[in-house]
């Protein structure tokens, strides 16, 4: 069961508006579109776990995108088991991973053989791990936290893989929190649910962030009015309908778009 579902961020639908207004001529241009494809990679990712849990036929809570009070400490989906919690650290990486444990950084060759560095999701995973294990110190609650690194889909191959932290392909998920330890008391349903309660009362989303600082990029700069996907001005035929001075082609959500 879910006590709290996944929301789409934010950033799903304001970057496209800002790709849309941004000059593609600006410094930042490129980074929007990459960032955009990197959000929508991760919450596809995020919703592919999601529903593979779903389909668990063991007794548990879960509880989506935690971001702990006071803490910058974001936990892509915590499950809760009558023996244990579980922090999941979700990556959708396509291509060839291979994690570095001395340096604790992860490489990323892709599928045509650029190579990319990235923090080890290792690292972020120990630290959401080692926070909540705080948290239930103070909260007194007895329940192991264990942690795993979850590519979603099967197509991500990886060639060094850590020993510390296990790295569990979607498919095998469900698989994999069935044989983790059950020793010590088992938690009731309605201990279990007192326990998420606790956790959902313990989140605080994140601040908004300034966007215009980020991308550099000042309101003057942004293209005005209602636009064509082609990125060419459109002009009013009525209260609804645009047409590109370009291209020709009608616009029914003018104004959706430029909001």
């Amino acid at each position: 069961m879910f006590m709290k579902e996944r929301v789409a961020p934010h950033l799903l639908e304001t970057l496209p508006r800002l790709m849309h207004h941004l000059p593609k001529s600006h410094r930042s241009s490129e980074d929007v579109v990459q960032d955009h494809y990197k959000v929508k990679a991760g919450f596809g990712g995020e919703q592919q776990v999601d529903s593979i849990l779903k389909r668990a036929r063991f007794s548990y809570i879960a509880i989506a995108d935690l971001q702990l009070t006071e803490r910058f400490c974001q936990i892509d989906l915590v499950v809760l088991t009558p023996a244990f919690a579980l922090v999941l650290e979700v990556k959708n990486f396509s291509g060839l991973l291979s994690f570095d444990e001395k340096s604790f950084h992860m490489k990323q060759e892709t599928r045509d053989g650029k190579l990319i560095g990235y923090n080890s999701p290792v690292t972020q995973a120990w630290n959401a791990r080692e926070e909540l294990k705080m948290l239930f110190e103070r909260l007194r609650i007895e329940l192991p936290v264990y942690t795993t690194i979850v590519p979603p889909y099967s197509s991500t191959l990886i060639e060094q893989a850590p020993s510390d932290i296990p790295v569990i392909y979607g498919y095998s998920l469900n698989h994999f929190i069935s044989r983790l330890p059950q020793t010590g008391q088992l938690k009731s349903p309605s201990e279990l649910e007192a326990i998420g309660q606790l956790l959902i009362d313990h989140h605080s989303p994140l601040p908004k962030t300034d966007y215009s600082r980020v991308y550099w990029c000042d309101i003057g700069q942004l293209k005005k009015g209602v636009l064509c996907i082609c990125g060419a001005s459109c002009q009013k035929l009525s209260q609804r309908t645009f047409v590109c001075s370009s291209c020709g082609m009608k616009n029914l959500d003018g104004y959706e778009r430029a909001i």
